[in-house]
């Protein structure tokens, strides 16, 4: 989504995030924050998929993901931050109460990321309750080089979610999707458009989520899974 994410993770320099998302994430972008192509992903690894794995996904952005128990429904719509210019456009049907809060908490970490680069890496003091391990310290890293460059980035940002799948053991989940960067923008401390032209792209990735110790699914990893527009966001 941590969220300039530059490409997913990257999006700061996106993800997306990254600043996407970490730094969530582009080429380009990794560019305008000094970060390497896969600076924000430490080597993201597959999770097997159980039962839990949600199998599809609404095609229109009120697609309801419909939980039995206290969950309740989900809906893009509800996911969405107007004021950030984050829009979810496509969720999994059909996910149990597990995994509706693994979503949730997934876009809490993807909208963080990309709040730390449209505020050009200001206040990194709460990445701790969305992320963890090697992708908090990146999106940290990130989020401070882009502040020393006086760089922010600009959004509307779009996410389409296509799986939720959980681990067999259940300690650990992955959240697949595309984010489309194709109107994100990067300024600098004038307000001259620095933008990379290889950020605005649609990006496939998926995000490693990870129970933390406030009862929070927290991103400990994340990954580009194929080639810029290879996905869309519907």
């Amino acid at each position: 989504m941590a969220r300039a994410e530059t490409r997913l993770a990257d999006r700061s320099g996106a993800r997306r995030r990254a600043a996407v998302l970490g730094c969530l994430l582009l080429t380009g972008a990794l560019a305008l924050t000094g970060c390497s192509p896969h600076s924000s992903k430490p080597g993201g690894k597959d999770v097997a998929s159980g039962s839990g794995t949600a199998r599809s996904s609404t095609s229109v952005p009120s697609g309801v993901a419909t939980a039995s128990g206290s969950a309740g429904p989900v809906t893009a719509a509800s996911l969405s931050d107007p004021k950030l210019g984050y829009t979810v456009t496509t969720i999994p049907a059909g996910l149990d109460v597990s995994q509706v809060e693994i979503l949730k908490d997934f876009v809490a970490y993807d909208q963080m990321s990309w709040r730390l680069w449209v505020s050009g890496g200001q206040d990194t003091g709460q990445l701790s309750t969305v992320a963890t391990g090697n992708l908090q310290q990146q999106l940290t890293n990130d989020a401070a080089g882009m502040k020393s460059k006086g760089e922010k980035a600009r959004t509307p940002v779009r996410v389409a979610v296509s799986e939720v799948a959980m681990s067999a053991d259940g300690q650990s989940a992955t959240v697949s999707y595309c984010v489309d960067m194709t109107k994100v923008t990067y300024v600098d401390t004038q307000g001259k458009d620095v933008t990379e032209p290889s950020i605005q792209a649609q990006i496939p990735a998926r995000n490693t989520m990870v129970p933390g110790s406030n009862g929070r699914w927290l991103a400990s990893e994340e990954e580009e899974t194929g080639e810029p527009n290879s996905c869309s966001v519907g």
